[in-house]
């Protein structure tokens, strides 16, 4: 498999910065991907460093196992999804840690492989799993769950405006026959929307049914609140988004963890007694510059936040 084949990392510069990497540190990258990130981190790390890459995709394990082998004693690979962190880093005699990262959404490799069924843009089945620990298919939401629950998760999950026609309009095709395909969804989308309208809306289609495939927004939740009991003081938990669903719950849990206080506003002082647990490292979000944009095209949409355990 081919480096070009894979994701390229976003964010690189900023990552290993807002980690802010003590060579003899433990850390771990809960999205391995094709290891771009680990790789730089890697580098960062003495002899007695050691980090802990994840990922529940074969091809990505495989992949990142080769361009890391020069490493091996001192990188750990597991296979598994960063909702189960904890027990993950146990496997390893691992209880705490220095550093977290984590680069949401789907790889290139991901997105370029038809068979996996993630863009509108391939024909390919309608799949959508990130790993073979996801219970159901993109083809199964689609044929199987009542209109009422497609629309809510294209309205929740996707943000589209269309979302009642649309999950209507799929129940009625379903009728006919099964609906196996990307090309058939598309097809079916196209016929209630403007022509204008199509593509974006093809897009938050796709989102939703892969948020609702992977479970993806419940995996972020029970993530972060690993990451805060998992985290040496001072260490960093740096995240990388691409929707605003997963900025959102990221942006709010660091907001609830920098200022945890439950008095009534009208409070003069906190009586609660609630302490902050987090400070921020990045005021608002960082983005790609517009020369990786360029070269990178998919990295438009990411935004990084970080904070620090206190």
């Amino acid at each position: 498999m081919k480096n070009a084949e894979f994701h390229r990392p976003v964010l690189v510069d900023q990552v290993i910065a807002h980690l802010a990497i003590k060579s003899s540190g433990i850390y771990v990258d809960c999205t391995l991907g094709g290891g771009g990130h680990s790789q730089e981190i890697m580098k960062r790390l003495s002899c007695s460093g050691k980090l802990v890459g994840i990922d529940c995709d074969d091809r990505a394990i495989e992949f990142a196992s080769e361009r890391l082998q020069n490493e091996k004693d001192r990188i750990s690979i597991l296979k598994g999804n960063f909702a189960q962190l904890t027990t993950l880093l146990a496997s390893v005699n691992i209880v705490t840690v220095d550093g977290i990262l984590l680069d949401l959404g789907v790889s290139s490799f991901q997105i370029d492989t038809s068979e996996r069924g993630f863009s509108y843009m391939n024909t390919g089945p309608l799949d959508m799993r990130m790993g073979e620990g996801a219970k159901i298919t993109a083809e199964h939401v689609v044929n199987v769950y009542p209109e009422q629950e497609l629309a809510r998760i294209f309205k929740e999950y996707g943000e589209e405006r269309y979302a009642r026609s649309i999950a209507r309009k799929i129940v009625q095709e379903r009728a006919r026959a099964p609906i196996s395909s990307t090309q058939q969804l598309t097809d079916i989308v196209s016929s209630k929307l403007p022509f204008q309208q199509r593509i974006k809306s093809f897009a938050r289609i796709f989102q939703a049914l892969r948020i609702e495939v992977n479970n993806e927004l419940d995996n972020l939740k029970s993530l972060l609140n690993q990451a805060l009991e998992l985290l040496n003081s001072p260490g960093r938990l740096v995240i990388i988004s691409y929707h605003s669903l997963e900025d959102r719950l990221v942006k709010e849990f660091f907001k609830k963890q920098i200022n945890p206080c439950q008095c009534p506003v009208e409070f003069p002082i906190c009586a609660c007694g609630k302490k902050p647990t987090m400070r921020l490292v990045t005021r608002g979000v960082v983005r790609p510059s517009t020369e990786e944009i360029a070269s990178n095209p998919r990295s438009r949409s990411a935004k990084l936040r970080a904070a620090e355990k206190l």
